[in-house]
């Protein structure tokens, strides 16, 4: 005799008791994808710039940084608020400080240099006047970077000043010294001028960051951000970068969005016409006054490096054109100079990008281009070659006189004088008593007697060091 069908257990009662419940999870499960796939949206198109949600977009900005914003927070908490400068990959053994391959007090023509760097010891960023031939430290400069955080009023989507300026982690970029003995400097921050002993003498209220340069006349060229931007189309996030021409006090006398001269001399290409939106398609990184009439110039013409498309331009401010550019042979490089007639010198940071990694191809290097007969010359290579000179992103180079150049290694706390053979002058690696490399910021060449009368300024100041 067959069995009778059991009777539903216990467990299929309250199974069938929530049938319902199991759709309203379903229908919950398919609301939750469709939020994601929503949100994804928002925060790719609003980031990218493609589209403005406005306040929905910056809210869905704000929850997906909150993963990265917790992690700063405890990281704040856990080293007390501290960032380290220092050097990922230590390349140079015990190497510390200077040194020379002379002695003390033979060489007067070595002249000076403004050395800026990150102290490890102190967990702060100074400037040092350093004479070449006496090999010694004749003054530092050491600014409340606390004080100027509240000094200024600057508000910025691009950075946070009390927290990306904090007295821990500023740099000093590119340290320019006035004849008074004061410095002019910034750190994608206001453009900041302090006197001989580091007080706050000025502040210029934009975001500037990169090279300071003379323009000849006691004033500065620089960069800045322009906030809010003037550009269609770009998101709140777009490093729309200006030429700045600041005077000795301080004060903007003239100011030019980049972008928005290329758009008016029908380049429009270099800044919309990547396969893909960028919020840095520009990235100006050096700006060089030219104080001479050439062949290819006349003073008052501008030199301008932007890395992101591998191109050097000269603008003429008075009429607004571009009278030249060039793209490559180098590749996101820093640092043009004027050096002849009709050459150039740029320091070549050869490097390249792939998924997820940027490396240099090889090594960086100077190159020399002639505008007049079109072509590129590497007088420094072997040193470049012998000493493994691979700075990824910054770096600087001076050449100086017909045969030595002077080489910044910013990413890895280096600097190194060395002829066209390779032979080194002097070297310096900024290693701390604890045994790392700190970052080095930009450090300036000065000629023996721009140096000499920069070292009597500070020589006769109170708060100069004693001997």
């Amino acid at each position: 005799m067959p069995e009778e069908p059991s009777e539903p257990g216990p467990i299929f009662d309250r199974l069938m008791a929530h049938k319902f419940e199991f759709w309203q999870v379903g229908l919950f499960v398919l609301m939750l994808l469709l939020g994601v796939v929503g949100f994804g949206h928002l925060v790719l198109h609003q980031a990218s710039g493609e589209r403005n949600y406005g306040t929905v977009g910056d809210a869905a900005i704000a929850v997906a940084s909150l993963p990265r914003n917790t992690k700063q927070v405890f990281k704040t908490l856990i080293d007390g608020g501290g960032v380290e400068l220092a050097v990922s990959e230590n390349r140079f053994e015990d190497e510390a400080g200077f040194v020379f391959s002379y002695d003390a007090n033979t060489h007067p023509s070595s002249g000076y240099l403004l050395l800026s760097r990150y102290d490890g010891d102190a967990h702060r960023s100074i400037v040092e006047l350093i004479d070449l031939n006496q090999q010694r430290t004749l003054h530092t400069w050491a600014p409340d970077f606390a004080e100027i955080n509240r000094h200024s009023k600057l508000k910025s989507a691009l950075t946070d000043l009390d927290r990306d300026n904090s007295p821990e982690r500023a740099r000093m970029m590119h340290p320019y010294a006035t004849s008074d003995g004061g410095l002019v400097f910034e750190n994608m921050s206001p453009l900041v001028k302090i006197d001989v002993c580091s007080n706050i003498v000025w502040m210029s209220e934009r975001l500037y960051h990169h090279s300071i340069e003379s323009d000849g006349e006691n004033g500065f060229w620089a960069m800045a951000f322009r906030e809010p931007q003037t550009l269609c189309g770009v998101s709140d996030h777009f490093k729309e970068d200006a030429l700045m021409h600041v005077s000795r006090d301080g004060k903007i006398i003239f100011e030019k969005s980049l972008a928005q001269i290329l758009l008016e001399n029908n380049l429009e290409r270099l800044v919309f016409g990547l396969d893909f939106y960028s919020d840095d398609p520009l990235h100006l990184n050096d700006i060089q006054p030219i104080n001479a009439n050439g062949r290819f110039w006349r003073r008052g013409d501008l030199l301008l490096s932007a890395r992101n498309i591998s191109t050097i331009f000269i603008y003429r401010p008075s009429t607004n054109k571009i009278v030249w550019f060039k793209q490559g042979p180098w590749t996101n490089q820093h640092d043009v100079d004027v050096i002849g007639p009709s050459t150039i010198a740029t320091f070549d940071n050869n490097r390249m990008n792939r998924r997820g990694r940027s490396y240099v191809a090889g090594v960086n290097n100077v190159l020399v281009y002639d505008l007049a007969a079109r072509t590129v010359s590497r007088p420094f290579h072997e040193g470049f070659e012998s000493h493994d000179v691979r700075t990824i992103s910054e770096g600087r180079s001076e050449i100086v006189g017909d045969d030595d150049v002077i080489v910044e290694e910013s990413n890895y706390g280096r600097l190194l004088r060395f002829d066209r053979d390779g032979e080194v002058e002097w070297s310096f690696v900024n290693r701390a008593s604890d045994g790392k490399v700190y970052v080095v910021s930009w450090s300036r060449y000065l000629s023996p007697s721009q140096g000499a009368a920069l070292a009597k300024t500070v020589s006769g100041s109170e708060c100069a060091p004693a001997d």
